[in-house]
């Protein structure tokens, strides 16, 4: 029989979505506190990173933003995506699929929101600035740090990967925490940068679950 969200939902089903709800809302909590650090923390945080940085730090984070490229997470829910489909299992297919999309979307939209932005990344001539050199269309990376792409798909990902399943959410959350962390101790963002990466992406990937119309806690649509 085929379950949609309009049908009497499941008691885990529902809870899965009473999950994503407070996550949801925990991003748009997130968008509150970005004046604060835009701010006050950017700078101090930002000079703080550059004097504790080693080059073992610096290898362990360059490690640990691959993964947050938005090839390699599309890559991770493509895999995921194939193996649902080959092995008939349609919770892995639709994890997947829905990974795929929440890549695509986040994507996108961190690029729109970057290059309106143009806030000048740090170590540039004009570190921090909004609007630095807008329109910032085809300037160069410089003026591209908020939000921080990375970021933006580590977690689009990780919700859509939460939601399907639930015992590791914590796990899927927390790599992608420390994708945002690799970010700012490389110095390619700002604390502000990689939060508002974090809102947008974990908005993005319920958006994408919200309107597929899919229920990945069972595996059915």
């Amino acid at each position: 029989m085929m379950l949609r969200l309009r049908d009497h939902p499941k008691p885990s089903s529902v809870s899965a979505r009473s999950f994503d709800g407070k996550v949801a809302g925990y991003a748009a909590a997130l968008l509150v506190v970005l004046p604060f650090l835009v701010l006050y923390i950017d700078g101090p945080a930002s000079n703080f990173i550059l004097s504790v940085q080693s080059d073992w730090g610096l290898r362990v984070a360059n490690a640990i933003t691959a993964m947050g490229y938005g090839l390699a997470d599309a890559a991770i829910a493509g895999i995921l995506l194939v193996i649902g489909l080959k092995a008939g299992k349609p919770r892995e297919a639709l994890a997947g699929r829905l990974g795929l999309f929440a890549v695509i979307v986040s994507s996108l939209s961190g690029q729109i929101l970057k290059n309106l932005f143009c806030r000048s990344r740090p170590l540039t001539e004009k570190s921090g600035e909004f609007f630095s050199e807008f329109p910032c269309l085809g300037k160069g990376a410089g003026f591209i740090s908020f939000p921080s792409g990375h970021t933006v798909t580590a977690f689009a990902l990780a919700f859509v990967l939460a939601r399907a399943y639930p015992r590791y959410a914590v796990l899927f959350y927390g790599l992608a925490v420390l994708v945002a962390l690799s970010r700012v101790y490389l110095a390619k963002h700002f604390p502000s940068d990689v939060v508002a990466g974090a809102a947008v992406g974990i908005m993005a990937g319920w958006i994408v679950c919200r309107f597929a119309a899919f229920s990945l806690v069972h595996g059915r649509t």
